[in-house]
């Protein structure tokens, strides 16, 4: 069982308070019910759960399928917040999140952890690698704490690191508040920061500040600077991608995946009654920018054919940003400085205007263009921390005729169809793997890139729902489904002839190539089957041509265009109850350690009778049982399940009473 305690102490990094989570009375229950429901919920639902000595619960980390599936597309710059790990807030919440296609956050984990010591982080960090198959992030951004810049250079060695500017900055209040010229002080590091656009400016006004306000003994100041290649923009201008989640300019701000959700007060047990109705909420903003991204065409400001061509290709969001840029090209004036060969270098003056009520001030940048590669580099270092074009590039393309975006410079990252390019270019051939857990993991995986087009709209709902149902139906008759399925797309009925024809017609299929593209269809449900009643004709079913081409470049893949999976869980010295199937039998445990005291669950299947797999003498501790995986006649579980429910649904209902 969870340990209980009737409240939390104060949080903050470098806490040396170490032990069990505080857990306020009834928050048990709630974490109990929390799981049990996403469990019923998400088959691919992760957790891992930490114990100390007295096996007592220090740490917990969970993902859902919808986390674990947006790392696929999102997971190549991370941000690790521990916002919530301070005095002013009750709730010892953690979370990692992404930025998606349209500019908006996505969650990719969460945890709530006892401590701040780098023991706690590298257990959670590894906990997190292995929910996303130990494949680590290109970028990840975290606090300025010591301990999690230990836990991450052991952890992601090989991914690049940066301090969050903005949370560096919130600091100077608490550190330097004291002092007599707190003001000026703090006005001269965010100068220092966001206008030192070369290392030799920075170091320069650093110093000038520090002797200014006789500031060689402030010992955060000397961390601050020991650590700036970590946090001042100007030694982050490399080639790394941050993706728009790095602060780099006056102005923009970074916000929490849970705002408006967690506040100071917020307990345990409030949060996860109202954790599900916040993902649902994020969950159906997504929904919604997706659809509008593919049926509302942006307003055109310009008639450059620039506007144009990334009014096609991008999100409704990304093409804003660009369009923000290209307005403000009005502002800046270029001038030629230097040609050698092809090699020209341009000056561009950014002229003072009004923005947000106030005015920016009037500043000189650079930009080196290589007229045989059509390459650009602007001073500012734009591109690699949002990855679109700064206005002193498009003033350079403006002044040497260029009007079109040279395509190294259009991200597959803020295309609207990205999902699809990516999974496409993931993998050239189906995995293969020898053991049920793994078989079921890639058949999820491919099956969850098409739920990103078939719950859009109504239309492709219901497509994607009678497709389903011809799949389960050859799979699940052993004795007919390998003769029927070189026929998977042939129906024999009126409405499945319908349905053919929209596939033909819409989709691009035909009858030769559908055999090919059956296996991208899913092989897998959730839920009853939908009675025979309720199917839905979708023969009166019209799409505009915009909707058509998207179904294209969504469902139109060769048999290879699959997203590579591997292995759920790997490398974890763990001890799983007796009676489970021992997944790290194969594995080296020295490759990813998590000590003696922890317990871990992949939640791949549930009890014949839909139960949650969670016990109340034993809460949250997983483990396989391979009777539910198979059947006697050699089905996956997931089937017979099928089967069960599809007998249940023809029996009457009985109202119980009393």
């Amino acid at each position: 069982m969870l340990q209980e305690d009737a409240r939390f102490n104060g949080r903050g990094c470098g806490r040396t308070e170490i032990g069990k989570l505080k857990l306020a009375e009834g928050d048990n229950e709630v974490i109990h019910q929390f799981f049990a429901s996403m469990q019923s919920k998400n088959p691919n639902f992760f957790y891992l759960v930490d114990f100390d000595e007295h096996e007592r619960l220090r740490n917990l980390f969970w993902a859902d399928a919808r986390s674990r599936a947006a790392y696929q597309y999102f997971g190549d710059v991370v941000t690790f917040d521990t916002s919530y790990l301070t005095d002013k807030y009750d709730l010892p919440l953690v979370s990692f999140v992404g930025m998606n296609h349209h500019g908006h956050l996505v969650l990719l984990g969460c945890g709530l952890v006892s401590d701040e010591t780098t023991e706690t982080y590298i257990w959670l960090f590894k906990a997190w690698l292995t929910c996303m198959l130990g494949c680590p992030p290109n970028a990840i951004i975290t606090n300025q704490c010591k301990s999690i810049q230990n836990a991450v250079a052991e952890v992601f060695p090989g991914t690049h690191h940066r301090l969050c500017l903005s949370q560096v900055l919130k600091k100077i209040p608490d550190k330097l508040r004291g002092l007599a010229e707190f003001k000026a002080i703090k006005k001269a590091i965010k100068k220092v920061a966001y206008d030192s656009l070369r290392v030799e400016e920075f170091e320069e006004y650093w110093q000038k500040m520090i002797e200014t306000y006789e500031l060689e003994s402030n010992e955060w100041l000397k961390i601050l600077y020991e650590d700036r290649h970590s946090w001042v923009p100007v030694f982050l201008k490399d080639n790394t991608f941050w993706a728009g989640m790095s602060v780099s300019q006056r102005g923009e701000s970074v916000t929490t995946f849970f705002e408006g959700c967690v506040f100071p007060r917020t307990s345990i047990k409030q949060f996860f009654s109202k954790c599900e109705m916040a993902l649902l909420s994020k969950f159906k903003k997504e929904a919604q920018t997706d659809s509008e991204t593919f049926h509302k065409t942006p307003l055109i400001i310009s008639k450059f054919y620039m506007e144009e061509q990334l009014s096609k290709v991008y999100t409704l969001n990304m093409f804003k940003k660009f369009q923000d840029e290209l307005k403000a090209t009005m502002y800046c004036h270029v001038t030629p400085v230097k040609v050698d060969g092809s090699i020209f270098t341009f000056e561009i003056k950014e002229c003072s205007y009004i923005e947000d009520g106030k005015r920016t001030e009037s500043k000189d940048y650079q930009v080196l263009f290589n007229a045989d590669d059509v390459v650009v580099q602007c001073i500012c270092g734009f591109f690699n921390f949002h990855g679109i074009l700064c206005r002193h590039v498009l003033s350079v393309f403006k002044f040497q005729q260029i009007f079109e975006i040279p395509s190294h410079y259009i991200l597959d990252r803020w295309k609207k169809d990205f999902k699809q390019l990516h999974a496409m270019a993931r993998s050239s051939d189906d995995a293969v793997v020898n053991n049920l857990p793994e078989r079921y993991d890639y058949l999820s995986s491919r099956f969850l890139q098409l739920v990103d087009v078939g719950f859009i709209s109504e239309d492709r709902y219901r497509l994607s729902l009678k497709l389903i149902k011809e799949i389960e139906k050859s799979l699940l008759d052993d004795t007919s489904g390998r003769d029927n399925q070189p026929k998977l797309l042939c129906f024999d009925t009126h409405s499945n002839q319908n349905v053919q024809n929209l596939l033909v017609s819409q989709l691009g299929f035909t009858e030769d190539n559908a055999n090919s593209n059956s296996n991208l269809l899913p092989v897998k449900r959730r839920g009853r089957p939908p009675k025979k009643g309720r199917v839905c004709n979708v023969e009166p079913l019209v799409r505009t041509n915009k909707e058509q081409d998207f179904l294209r470049s969504a469902m139109i893949a060769n048999e290879d265009n699959v997203l590579q999976a591997a292995p759920t869980v790997s490398h974890l010295d763990t001890h799983i109850g007796q009676g489970g199937i021992n997944l790290m039998e194969d594995l080296n445990p020295n490759d990813l350690s998590f000590g003696t005291h922890f317990d871990l669950h992949v939640n791949q299947q549930h009890h014949m009778n839909s139960q949650p797999r969670l016990q109340s003498n034993n809460l949250l501790q997983g483990q396989y049982d391979q009777q539910t995986m198979v059947n006697q006649n050699g089905f996956p579980w997931i089937y017979q399940q099928i089967l069960q429910e599809d007998q249940i649904s023809k029996v009457p209902s009985v109202r119980r009473t009393g």
